[in-house]
Parts: C-alpha cells; sequence; structure tokens
C-alpha cells in the first residue's frame, strides 16, 4: 500500500463506507454543495464499527440514525495518510463526474449567477416593479420552465422583455406585430403562445395589480391599456346612427350608414387613422353589452334612434377607442349591459374608465327587471359602486337577466330620449337591410 489513493481505498473503499460514499457522490453529481454532515437511518452493525474505528470512538453508538462529520472524517484521513479533500476522494472512489453531471452543475452555476447580476442590470435601468417582476419569476420558476433550463437563453429574453417593458405603456397605441418586430426583432415575438409574451404581460399585469391574464379578451385589454393593439381589422366595434360630423372619412361613412339605416362595424385601423380633432361626437351615446339591441333598433327605431354603441362584451381595443374618442370629444356616455356578475364586471370597468352613466343599469330598474322569467345568477358577486343597493340586490334574488330580455324597456327609452315613434316590427331585418 504505496499510495495515498491505495490507503484511501483501504479505508473508504470498503464495506461499511459504501451508502455514506453513495449519498456524497449523489450530490457532487447534482452538482449540489457538499453537506457539513450525512445522516444514515437504520446503519448496520458494519457501518457503526467502520465509523467508530475510523474516529478512534471507545464505543460503538446503538443510536437508530448514524451522523457523519466530513470534517472529523478528513482529519482521521490525514492521519492515515490518505488524501482529504472530497472531490478528489470521490473521484477516486467513483471516478470523475459524469458528462451530464457536469452539465447539471455547470446550469446549477448559471442560474446562481444569473439572478444577481440580472437584478444588477435591472437596477441600473429600471421601470415600474422591475424588482417585483424578477422575484415573481424567481419564486415560481416560470421563467428557467420557459427557457428549458438555459439561463444563457434566459438572459436574452429578460433583457429583451425588459427594454420593452421600459418603453410601456407606448405614446401612440400601435399594432402588436409592429411592436413586437421594433422591440424583439420578431414580429410573432408576443404571440399568446410566446415565452415573451408571458414575461411582458406578467410585468404589466403587476403594475395594475392582478394576475396574469388566462383568457383572450382579458390579455388583449391589457396590452390595449398600455398602447398595444391586438386587433387593428380584427372585433371591430358596432355602431348605429353614431351621429358624428366633420371632414374625415369616418364621419362621412357614418353619415352614409345613417342614411342607409345600416348599423356598421367600425375597425380600430379606421380610428386610429381618424383625426378627431376634425370630427363633432353628439352629446350624448348610448352603449348596450349585447348586437340584437343594435339590430332590433334599427329595425324598429330606425333613423330616429339615438347615436348607439355595442361593446359586444369584454371591451376590445376598437371600443375603448371609440368610447375614448367620444368621451373626450364632449359625449355624455350611457352604458346598460346583462344583469349578472360578469355584466357588472363589464359596467364597472366602462363607468371608471370613461366616466359612464349608468343607462337604466341601477337597483330600481333591476327590481323593475325582477318581473320576469330570468335565469339562475351563477359567480362570484361583485359591488355595484353606481348603485350600492344592486349588488346585494341580486344575491337576494338570485335572478340574471340578459340584456336581450329586456329589449322593450330599452327601445322604449330609446324613443323617449329621440322623441320619435317605434316602427311596429319587432323582427330582425333580414337581407341587405342586416346590420353590416
Amino acid at each position: 500500500m504505496n499510495s495515498a489513493s491505495d490507503k484511501l481505498r483501504a479505508i473508504l473503499g470498503i464495506s461499511g463506507w459504501a451508502r455514506f460514499v453513495e449519498n456524497l457522490r449523489a450530490c457532487r453529481d447534482a452538482g449540489r454543495a457538499l453537506p457539513a454532515t450525512i445522516t444514515l437511518t437504520g446503519p448496520t452493525e458494519d457501518e457503526r464499527r467502520r465509523h467508530a474505528a475510523l474516529l478512534r470512538l471507545s464505543e460503538t453508538s446503538r443510536a437508530q440514525r448514524l451522523r457523519y462529520e466530513l470534517n472529523a472524517i478528513s482529519n482521521a484521513l490525514a492521519v492515515a495518510g490518505a488524501p482529504t479533500d472530497w472531490s478528489e476522494i470521490l473521484e477516486i472512489l467513483c471516478g470523475p463526474i459524469p458528462t451530464k453531471a457536469l452539465a447539471a452543475q455547470a446550469s446549477t452555476q448559471a442560474w446562481q449567477d444569473f439572478w444577481p447580476a440580472t437584478t444588477a442590470s435591472l437596477s441600473a435601468h429600471p421601470f415600474p416593479a422591475h424588482l417585483d417582476w424578477l422575484d415573481a419569476l424567481r419564486r415560481d420558476g416560470v421563467l428557467k420552465r420557459l427557457a428549458s433550463g438555459d439561463a444563457t437563453l434566459a438572459a436574452r429574453w429578460i433583457d429583451t422583455a425588459s427594454r420593452l417593458l421600459r418603453a410601456l405603456p407606448l405614446a401612440e397605441d400601435q399594432p402588436l406585430p409592429h411592436t413586437a418586430a421594433h422591440y424583439c426583432g420578431d414580429s410573432h415575438a408576443l404571440d399568446p403562445d410566446r415565452p415573451l409574451a408571458t414575461l411582458v404581460l406578467r410585468g404589466v399585469a403587476l403594475r395594475k395589480g392582478q394576475t396574469l391574464p388566462s383568457r383572450s379578451p382579458e390579455r388583449r385589454a391589457l396590452w390595449a391599456e398600455f398602447g398595444v393593439v391586438c386587433d387593428e381589422l380584427s372585433a371591430p366595434v358596432l355602431t348605429f346612427n353614431l351621429g358624428l360630423t366633420g371632414e374625415e372619412p369616418l364621419a362621412a361613412l357614418v353619415s352614409h350608414a345613417t342614411l342607409a339605416i345600416q348599423p356598421l362595424h367600425l375597425t380600430t385601423r379606421l380610428l386610429w387613422a381618424t383625426a378627431w380633432k376634425r370630427i363633432t361626437c353628439p352629446p350624448r351615446v348610448f352603449i348596450c353589452e349585447n348586437p340584437t339591441i343594435v339590430a332590433l333598433a334599427a329595425t324598429r327605431l330606425g333613423i330616429s334612434c339615438p347615436p348607439l354603441v355595442c361593446v359586444d362584451g369584454e371591451l376590445k381595443t376598437a371600443a375603448r377607442l371609440l368610447l375614448r374618442a367620444l368621451r373626450t370629444g364632449g359625449a355624455t356616455l350611457h352604458y346598460h349591459g346583462d344583469f349578472d356578475w360578469a355584466g357588472l364586471a363589464i359596467a364597472d370597468r366602462i363607468f371608471r374608465e370613461f366616466s359612464a352613466q349608468p343607462w337604466l343599469f341601477d337597483h330600481e330598474a333591476y327590481i323593475q327587471a325582477c318581473q320576469q322569467q330570468g335565469r339562475p345568477l351563477l359567480g362570484t358577486p361583485i359591488p355595484t359602486s353606481w348603485s350600492p343597493q344592486m349588488s346585494g340586490a341580486m344575491k337576494r334574488v338570485g335572478l340574471a337577466y340578459d340584456e336581450e330580455l329586456l329589449v322593450d324597456t330599452l327601445l322604449g327609452d330609446l324613443k323617449e330620449a329621440a322623441g320619435a315613434p317605434i316602427t311596429p316590427n319587432s323582427g330582425l331585418l333580414s337581407g341587405a337591410r342586416q346590420g353590416v
């Protein structure tokens, strides 16, 4: 036994040390730092005897756990003339670290370096809630999962996402593909299924104090709040007799549709292209949630119907742009929606964002609706700040009322606002007279 390696094998490479050595090898190959102690449960007599002999203990422990102090074992190996560096010890006893384990170690080290380096970088060029954003990505592991453990790729994504987050909200609304191309170098980088979209949306959702939206309409709405438009030509806003005047093409288009008694869809692109300073808005605009109300208003009120806008559920970009322009242009907005919790949530956003007023959409209107047959009211209740008694009444009654069920009441109110008779026809327009 001439070499230090031979002495080591004679001491730790024999029966009674196998489990101890295997624990250390597993730590090493997983890229984890070796612990100060190793504890084995249910030690064998051989393990007890070998441990006591190396450390020159007076008697063998009878405990159900055997505690190995690496520092004490290293000192005992030094006395015996064996290697004491644990990396060297494990290579002698178990062989070199496997290539896969080396890669795991490199990855572990890369991520250990990643977080402080990224924190320093973002702190040098901050944006709102940047440290909260990074901390959330670290805590839930989403960044590491998206990057499949590649810290280099994650760093590139963080750099790109933070560049866009510093720019948001954009000074002027821009289409999503254009924004992606400009800030990410790829027009599809912010598509819904792409990692960068997830990272950026998490950042802006954090600024708003909300969780990452799970539904497409909510994601589009969140992008829109920061000047990024997902639906330049899709998801137009439905209007009827909008009553815009001026030299802009939009005013001429609205005028032609009004004369033809035709509801009109307005795209985000068209609304963007309009110079609203050259447009005169009507003093009052009524807003409904469901397209059926517009169709029946066109049929039964015709050209005498007051200006009417349909948001068709959750607000899309076009609807938000139009309502903002109308409000800025001096129009007073009046909103009605479904008497259910989702409808109340939409109404709350419209009231807050556009200073709109309820249109037959308060406690008294709900009690009046209860004279008809409703459907079960399901979902999570929300408060109604514009009519504090309304939410409580809905919870007590437990019935929801779709806007279409109340169409006669709504059209009667529009008739009164217009001071015009209603055409006695409850059917929808057909053929060329249907909404476009």
